[in-house]
């Protein structure tokens, strides 16, 4: 399977351009432009899934290998930040994937 994955930090997503990282509007095309996007819990290192449940269970259901592009983005310390990543991959992408654990 052709995977491309990228990390970004959610500060350049939702705010500005940390160096090192891609400007807002670059971050936002990497969003649109992505198959799958996780993000990325600091401690755990652990990937929660917010948009391409489908995509991957299409690819696990196939007998034809598929590609998909993977987005990862850091969360970084402040948890509060993923309300608004999952409006910013809502307002992108039409929906989002993520649900919540009890």
């Amino acid at each position: 399977m052709d995977r491309r994955a990228f990390i970004v930090s959610i500060e350049s997503v939702l705010s500005g351009a940390p160096a090192g990282t891609p400007a807002p509007v670059d971050a936002r095309r990497l969003i649109n432009h992505a198959d799958v996007i996780y993000a990325v819990e600091p401690e755990s290192k652990q990937d929660i899934l917010l948009f391409g449940k489908a995509k991957l269970e299409r690819i696990a259901r196939s007998d034809v290998p598929e590609g998909a592009r993977v987005l990862r983005i850091a969360l970084g310390s402040d948890r509060r930040k993923l309300q608004r990543l999952l409006s910013l991959v809502r307002e992108t992408k039409g929906s989002h994937d993520y649900a919540e654990t009890a």
